[in-house]
């Protein structure tokens, strides 16, 4: 049987901590085009707080090889702030902005990062379901355990929409398949906030059966590190594509990066309610965000 395809790759791709772990310590980078000769894939974090320009897409779409693919967030007013409901305007904006990678092939999904106070409602989510794009696929990211039942699931197979898959403190790993891909989302177990986290070689192990198992399901799988600090996302996600034998992407001759980070230094806690950075650059270098208890 032929592997089906695994796209690994992280939360985001701006952050200057990364300069000297991932991206060169000296000259001008363009980070994106950096980051697109290590991985095939990226996660675009920043439109869960606001929507980038039409015009950033646009350079996104322009500056990245053929293959390389892109997920975008839904935005935080249509799953915290509205919750669900009442979502027309703002899905329909999402849609316009991000339609340069439509058209360019390069979005492989729009991901629905729930909230952790919003319990289950069937009728609510199948009319949120349904208000949802069909040209892009979609990946929904349960945060509250209330819809890890077959009812939300059913409701999943129904619009095939993918399940995500995560590995985070509070919700259990659940390799339930309920699309034609699988989504998964390693946000790390730091305290107090997860994704500060740097995984160690035993953790990553188990996942390489658990990416199997999903890989017998589903035609393809889309992974990504959320521990974003120290550059320690894109080193674990190197990791973990060595552990599971993925080849480079196509345009490039080996998965590596330059300079790897060094294991974790100590966590670094910020004072309470100290925002975390934001990174979008106006030029369309930026894409991603990381808050305390957000992301």
């Amino acid at each position: 049987m032929t592997p089906s395809p695994v796209l690994l790759g992280c939360s985001g791709w701006d952050y200057t901590e990364w300069v000297g772990r991932f991206y060169p310590s000296r000259g001008p980078t363009d980070r994106l085009q950096h980051y697109a000769q290590v991985f095939p894939i990226v996660e675009i974090n920043s439109s869960f707080y606001h929507l980038p320009t039409s015009r950033t897409v646009e350079s996104w779409a322009r500056r990245t090889p053929r293959g390389f693919r892109f997920t975008a967030k839904v935005p935080q007013e249509i799953t915290h702030d509205r919750r669900l409901e009442e979502v027309e305007v703002p899905l329909r904006a999402m849609e316009q902005v991000f339609r340069p990678l439509v058209r360019a092939g390069k979005l492989s999904a729009f991901l629905v990062q729930l909230p952790p106070s919003l319990a289950f409602h069937a009728p609510t989510v199948r009319r949120f379901y349904a208000s949802l794009p069909r040209e892009v696929p979609v990946a929904v990211e349960f945060r509250e355990e209330s819809w890890l039942c077959g009812e939300s699931f059913d409701l999943l197979r129904e619009f095939s929409f993918a399940h995500t898959v995560v590995d985070e403190p509070k919700l259990p790993v659940n390799l339930t398949v309920t699309a034609p891909f699988a989504y998964v989302r390693w946000h790390g177990h730091g305290d107090p906030l997860w994704y500060d986290y740097r995984y160690r070689p035993e953790e990553l192990v188990p996942w390489v059966e658990r990416v199997r198992a999903l890989e017998r399901e589903a035609p393809l799988i889309l992974g990504f590190f959320n521990n974003h600090f120290r550059a320690d996302a894109p080193a674990n996600a190197l990791e973990m594509g060595e552990l599971l034998g993925l080849r480079p992407p196509p345009w490039v001759q080996r998965l590596t990066a330059p300079t790897l980070p060094p294991p974790s230094g100590p966590t670094r806690v910020p004072p309470p309610g100290t925002p975390g950075p934001v990174h979008d650059d106006a030029a369309g270098s930026g894409g991603s965000v990381g808050r305390p208890g957000r992301t």
